[in-house]
């Protein structure tokens, strides 16, 4: 039996302002993203300093990692937070 799944991985910038809150910001965004079906695992990552950031996301289909990827797009509020920090 195979397994598959999909990865998303997010590198981004984090305002100046933001970059203490990070570790709460992903704790809500972590929560929030259990809200979505498929998801199976998210880390975050600071891999270059400077305010870069790096989130990877485990979804079990692509049809997962997409919805949850319109909700961010279309501007759902329980995204604010976190993007309002990018």
């Amino acid at each position: 039996m195979q397994t598959t799944h999909v990865l998303e991985v997010a590198v981004f910038k984090v305002k100046p302002e933001y970059v203490s809150e990070i570790p709460s910001l992903r704790a809500g965004m972590r929560a929030t993203l259990k809200d979505f079906p498929g998801l199976i695992e998210f880390s975050g990552y600071c891999p270059a300093g400077l305010g870069v950031f790096a989130d990877i996301v485990k979804w079990s289909s692509h049809e997962h990692a997409n919805a949850a990827a319109k909700a961010i797009e279309s501007g759902d509020a329980r995204f604010l937070p976190y993007m309002s920090a990018i």
